[in-house]
């Protein structure tokens, strides 16, 4: 254990790994046996590139790029002279020779037992050159095909048979890479994790901020064990993989649950799958806790004091709208309120709040389970979009008989909803009447405050850390309210909008900006401004 112990110390000193999760790798290396590098970058510590990066300057060593391996010139009587097993073990591969040197890559270069062994072995002096896991992984594959992979798991026909998938699920190494998987998910802050089979490995993505980054490769038998896995625990048909499949799971991570929604589709190569990290400690805010304006703040508390009315929220997918819903619901949800949402799926289990889910298979739909709810002496109705023509006027009916509705609606920013809901069909006399508030909403990556954007270990090199609101809101006051009436194009009400200080989606961005919390890049990508 004195080279681990010895590369974790170097890492240490490097700044790259703090004390503590030094002393997690090193008990998980003792306990587990597998190579440190390799626990630290399934704990999502260090991605494989800073691993490799650090590997190659305490050695003085160069990095191999993928050129490098695509180019091996190895002598064809090395196969025969060369052990697999001791080289898939050791993780070193020689590429080829030069004026009697041998280039070799390698994923530890501390490990001098494999550089000598491999001398030993060709007869030949050794230049080792660092790789990355995924990368080694990959060349080794090319030359040997796929023997045995790191977690001890035989390479599997992935026709194999429900029986057998169920053996690989249950498997130790299965178990402990999706535990590692999802602590690695959660502790990188990561909304989605992406398993994506391709023609020889799958590759795994994290989706962190909102940005999908790459994670690992897995070869395709431990990605087919994975995959069996996570279906199990989802209560998903293992034998089943021509078809698409939906499921939730819950597993304890870190002293906490995590809730976790399992999609499954089928693809060229395999099933892929996408799992949804549902965590009511990291995702769940108050509403002074949405990082909205004072002035988005003030209209959402006004909408939400009246007692009937039509509130939306706003928003591409991904911008945020469920998180708002939320926070606003747990502001109404003082005991006194009955409050009823039907939602597509539940994302998270609200205490005080009774919650349903659609399934236009047995015909619940939004539309239906809204005119249900108003049998039910609901006092806050919460749908989770309004989608269709017979939703929308449902919602307005809803509001007109004394009730406060909640939604959200796919538009482009907050003053287009008023269009959208009435070329939906909603007449614009009972839209002005109902309507008391509109939020739109995008999210923005937010700059690190640690390093205000330049890179470092807490941002791991990104330069930004968490996510942040772009909003505008306006509430319906009476000269708002005449101007819709009658209304067809927005600039019809925007002198109305104007008057109540209406601040739009691209001012709030430049103020943003100008506090240094978000980057030009980030406001051009979520609505298309920002400077140079």
């Amino acid at each position: 254990m004195s080279t681990i112990r010895d590369r974790l110390d170097q890492l240490q000193s490097q700044g790259r790994l703090s004390t503590a999760d030094a002393a997690h790798a090193l008990e998980l290396a003792e306990r587990t046996g597998e190579p440190v590098d390799q626990i630290i970058s399934q704990l999502g510590l260090m991605s494989e590139a800073m691993l490799a990066e650090s590997f190659a300057a305490a050695a003085g060593l160069t990095l191999a790029t993928d050129a490098d391996l695509q180019a091996q010139t190895g002598d064809a009587d090395w196969q025969a002279q060369l052990n697999a097993e001791f080289l898939r073990r050791e993780r070193i591969l020689p590429l080829g020779e030069t004026n009697g040197r041998v280039t070799a890559a390698i994923v530890d270069p501390a490990h001098q037992t494999a550089i000598d062994g491999l001398g030993f072995a060709l007869g030949k002096e050794i230049r080792p050159m660092v790789v990355t896991i995924s990368q080694f992984n990959t060349a080794f594959e090319d030359r040997f095909g796929q023997v045995t992979n790191e977690d001890g798991m035989d390479a599997v026909d992935v026709s194999a048979d429900a029986e057998r998938l169920r053996d690989l699920a249950g498997a130790a190494p299965t178990v402990r890479l999706v535990n590692v998987l999802i602590t690695a998910a959660v502790k990188a802050r990561a909304s989605d994790i992406h398993i994506e089979p391709g023609a020889r490995d799958a590759g795994v993505r994290f989706r962190v901020d909102g940005v999908l980054r790459d994670e690992r490769s897995l070869p395709a038998a431990q990605a087919l064990a994975l995959i069996s896995r996570i279906k199990v625990l989802a209560d998903l048909d293992i034998a089943e993989r021509r078809r698409a499949q939906d499921g939730r799971l819950s597993l304890p991570v870190e002293g906490r649950s995590i809730d976790l929604r399992v999609s499954v589709v089928p693809g060229q190569f395999g099933e892929g799958v996408v799992i949804r990290l549902l965590d009511p400690d990291a995702s769940l805010h108050e509403l002074a806790e949405l990082g909205f304006s004072d002035q988005v703040t003030s209209v959402a508390r006004r909408a939400l004091s009246k007692p009937h009315g039509l509130i939306l929220v706003t928003g591409p997918t991904g911008s945020g709208k469920t998180t708002s819903l939320y926070a606003f619901l747990r502001r109404l949800a003082d005991g006194e309120r009955k409050i009823l949402t039907i939602e597509d799926p539940i994302e998270y289990r609200l205490a005080g709040i009774a919650q349903s889910q659609t399934n236009p298979a047995i015909g619940v739909t939004f539309a239906s389970a809204l005119r249900s709810f108003l049998r039910h002496d609901p006092d806050v109705v919460m749908v989770g979009e309004i989608r269709d023509r017979e939703t929308a006027q449902t919602a307005v009916q809803a509001a007109m008989t004394g009730h406060l509705v909640l939604s959200t609606l796919h538009t482009n920013d907050a003053p287009s909803a008023i269009l959208r809901l009435i070329d939906m069909g909603v007449e614009d006399y009972l839209l002005a009447s109902t309507l008391v508030g509109v939020i739109g909403q995008r999210l923005v990556r937010r700059t690190c405050q640690t390093c205000q954007g330049t890179g470092c270990e807490a941002c791991e090199g990104s330069g930004y850390k968490g996510r942040l609101a772009l909003a505008e809101a306006f509430e319906v006051d009476d000269e708002l309210r005449a101007a819709i009436r009658g209304a067809r194009f927005e600039h019809e009400f925007k002198p109305a909008l104007e008057a109540q200080g209406f601040v739009s989606m691209a001012e709030d961005a430049e103020t943003k900006l100008k506090a240094s919390l978000t980057s030009s890049e980030e406001v051009r990508r979520a609505i298309g401004l920002g400077g140079a």
